[in-house]
């Protein structure tokens, strides 16, 4: 009875058995699905038995299908996620410079940089911008999934449990792997939807072809282009009587975006038990965004270059790379595999209609504010074998030894986009822009840098990496045939802070042919962001209704130990779960319940200003003087370890599938519970105050800011040619308190999707939907925003977990050969 391991998912990082839920995917015939539940499913992520399944595993997955990403109507694979993944939430910000166009996601709402990444079960390297924005994920650098081509996936595997002993770093809150494409065949496919109010017009197309070279090899190759119109529902006004007639004049809502991808995955087999494969692709994201608007008369503008005043327009460009190459084989009873894999993500920012208000009444109009750049290259080699132990099947072990370089680099800008000019007076006080003209104090004086987006300056550059190393072991044996016992050990090092030993024990025991229960326990940690390490900009935002300057310091920087703060440390976690199996007929179920404990969370510090404490005062003032480093500067904020939290959810998952005289029908209902509390605010410096380091706004979007309760229901019809899906997700209540604005709860809301499918021939389809079909925002802001609602924030924008776009029509047709 020995089981024959599969050695194609030795690759990942470390090789123990997870296990998982139903997902709430169906396949390309739902007649097909009608016949096995999901939870019969085989899976590949953080397992190296080839027919271990769903239901005798020890941890919660969810895998969703190719076809189910298809009927989603989604154009982006986070937006997909929210709508079929129970845990996964992401956050439609807005009017946050980088973030509208890597939006933060998460998984069982912890931090977007606490999931794991992996592309056929390889480490994916994270996005270089880094969220310090007052919305959710603030402080954090998670991974673009916007950047993966939806055409590409065979289907994607959400691991629900912590599994920093099988992957490193980056997995206390689970991982997501998507797996590529690789048969043979092709697709090409058009896309086109619209929103009720007439925006966000979106045109997709792309197209899958897979080939086989020979009789030994396959490569697939897919690309994928889109191009979405803006969706911009903020209201009008007139900015305080600053014009004469209201109109639009921020952004609420969604940047217009254009994507290109071009990928491919291949394999080829040396002899009869090697094999050489690679995969990987290039994306490039553009988009455009807006800033806060000036008056005409404030002092940041210059009425000769703005007379109606100015929103600033910024440009956003993204370009993503990524390529593993690796070698398997089989050395007697070890099967073996070596890979390589390099990845880089390019963030680039650009003023594209702004100024500079002390380069005066000539200051140019558009400019290059410099980019971030992030990468990643990764060695693992990984061996498995299984031996006799005298149990019940042979006994798997698997070890291995991983080599890691993190690298980060921030480029400088044009000169105007930081640079203080020769203009020191403000046209309030200096009409005409006279350069000579000095006698000018306080809020007189003109801001360096242009406005909306402040460019890098050459003191904020830095080209720097970090080296890491691991060594990890894992076994899996089950003791009867009905009890799967699994252990993980991992040791890690990094040079810049240290290293850590992890481990991770697991188990399933069958209690009837139906019945089973599970359980998990593990340790965990994840290193700190070499972003959140080593980023710094100047910025202007909003402090109590009012634009300022903001400065985020480096943590190594000597001006951050003037404040008393050390060097980031690692975050540690503990992770308990326990679940229960149901797997009957046409039916099952699992119920899982976890305890989330993380110590030292990085956070992005609140606003440290004068007026705090006297130490404080003197810091701003020893550097605040023209020219300096801290000139017409209001604020500075820092990353830094400061907060301990505990977290405690449940994840019930529910498939059931009947066939009927003329259609096959799969039912699907879960349900998300998640509760997270602030322990714990312990920060490096005695200077300046825990309540300013982490303040009741940032609680907020700690613990309210993410729907505590989700739920989704679904059906799915298949009547011979035709398919029908109808979904209606159920996002929990939020609540938020950024900007200086009360706290605020926006109610709980559900959306509706209903999404058709016809096959007109063996080859061709059509299919179509309606997205959100009861046209459904969330609550209005009200008296709680403050000034928001008369500047045009209707609905707020920090914290809500579908999109402002309201009801949308989409329309799709698809050629397969």
């Amino acid at each position: 009875m020995k089981r024959r391991f599969n050695y194609s998912t030795i690759a990942l990082s470390v090789c123990l058995s997870l296990a998982s839920t139903s997902s709430f995917s169906a396949e390309t015939k739902s007649s097909d699905s009608a016949k096995y539940s999901d939870i019969e499913r085989i899976i590949s992520i953080g397992t190296r038995i080839s027919n271990r399944t769903v239901a005798d595993s020890p941890s919660p997955i969810d895998i969703i299908s190719s076809e189910a990403i298809k009927n989603s109507g989604a154009t982006s694979i986070p937006d997909m996620l929210r709508k079929l993944a129970p845990s996964f939430n992401m956050n439609n910000t807005t009017t946050s410079d980088g973030q509208d166009l890597m939006r933060p996601a998460t998984l069982r709402s912890l931090g977007p940089d606490q999931v794991l990444v992996l592309i056929n079960g390889k480490r994916r390297h994270q996005q270089a911008v880094v969220a310090v924005q007052e919305n959710v994920g603030r402080g954090s650098a998670g991974t673009d999934l916007s950047s993966i081509p939806m055409t590409a996936i065979s289907h994607i595997e959400i691991l629900r449990d912590g599994a920093a002993a099988q992957y490193g770093s980056d997995a206390i809150a689970g991982v997501i792997n998507i797996v590529l494409k690789g048969d043979e065949g092709g697709t090409v496919w058009a896309q086109y939807g619209q929103t009720s109010e007439g925006d966000g017009e979106s045109t997709e197309f792309g197209g899958n072809y897979g080939l086989a070279l020979g009789t030994k090899g396959m490569l697939n190759l897919t690309f994928e282009y889109s191009d979405s119109g803006e969706i911009n529902r903020a209201t009008p006004t007139d900015w305080f009587g600053s014009i004469d007639e209201p109109r639009q004049l921020l952004l609420v809502g969604e940047a217009a975006t254009e994507m290109t991808s071009l990928w491919a995955n291949f394999s080829y087999d040396i002899g009869e038990s090697s094999e050489f494969y690679a995969f990987g692709g290039y994306t490039t994201k553009e988009g455009e965004s807006l800033g806060f608007y000036r008056p005409a008369a404030d002092d940041r503008v210059w009425s000769a270059l703005f007379p109606q005043g100015i929103t600033p327009r910024l440009g956003s460009k993204s370009e993503d790379f990524s390529l593993a190459a690796g070698f398997k084989t089989q050395i007697g009873k070890w099967d073996f595999d070596a890979s390589l894999v390099t990845g880089e993500n390019r963030f680039e920012f650009s003023n594209l209609d702004s100024l500079n208000a002390s380069y005066g009444p000539d200051s140019p109009t558009s400019a290059y504010d410099g980019a971030l750049v992030y990468s990643q290259t990764t060695f693992n080699v990984d061996a498995v074998t299984e031996v006799d132990l005298g149990f019940y099947y042979d006994t798997s072990i698997a070890f291995g030894f991983e080599y890691r370089i993190d690298g980060f680099a921030q480029e400088a800008g044009d000169m105007v986009t930081y640079a203080r000019g020769d203009t020191l007076c403000a046209e309030s006080v200096n009409p005409m822009g006279d350069p000579a003209m000095t006698n000018c104090t306080g809020d007189d004086i003109t801001v360096p840098g242009m406005q909306g987006f402040q460019g890098y300056s050459p003191a904020m550059e830095i080209d720097t990496d970090r080296d890491s190393f691991a060594f990890y072991f894992d076994t899996e044996t089950s003791v009867t045939e009905d009890w799967l016992i699994t252990g993980a050990v991992r040791y890690e090092n990094y040079d810049d802070f240290g290293s850590t030993v992890i481990g991770k024990l697991s188990t399933n025991l069958s209690l009837t042919d139906s019945l089973a229960i599970r359980a998990s326990a593990s340790t965990g940690y994840r290193a700190p962001g070499m972003q959140q390490a080593n980023f710094t900009q100047r910025s202007i935002s909003l402090d109590n209704g009012e634009l300022a300057d903001l400065v985020t310091l480096r943590p190594n920087e000597a001006l951050a130990g003037e404040l008393g703060f050390s060097d980031l440390q690692e975050e540690n976690s503990t992770n308990i779960s326990f679940g229960v199996i149901y797997n009957a007929g046409n039916y099952s179920s699992t119920l899982d319940i976890y305890q989330i404990n993380i110590d030292d969370r990085i956070v992005y510090s609140g606003n440290i200003s004068r007026g705090i404490n006297a130490d404080i005062d003197a810091f701003f003032d020893r550097h605040s003087g023209a020219n300096q480093a801290l000139d017409g500067v209001k604020n500075v904020s820092i990353f830094t370890n400061a907060i301990d939290t505990e977290t405690f959810g449940l994840d019930w998952v529910n498939q059931y599938t009947q066939t009927l005289s003329n259609m096959d029908v799969v039912y699907e209902l879960s349900y998300h519970h998640n509760n997270t509390q602030v322990s714990n605010i312990n920060t490096s410096s005695a200077m300046v105050p825990d309540e300013i380091i982490f303040n009741h706004a940032q609680e907020l979007l700690v613990e309210k800011a993410q729907p505590q309760d989700k739920a989704a229901l679904s059906a799915m019809f298949d009547m011979d040619n035709w398919s029908v899906t109808a979904r209606m997700t159920y996002y929990g209540e939020v609540t938020s308190a950024s900007y200086g604005t009360e706290e605020t709860t926006w109610g709980a809301k559900s959306l509706f999707d209903v999404t058709a499918q016809w096959h007109v021939t063996d080859n061709v389809s059509i299919s179509g939907g309606i997205l959100n079909l009861t046209d459904e925002y969330p609550d209005e802001w009200g008296d709680n925003g403050g000034i928001f609602p008369q500047i045009g924030f209707k609905y707020g924008w920090t914290s809500f977990p579908f999109s402002l776009s309201g009801r949308e029509y989409y329309m799709r047709a698809s050629y397969n050969f």
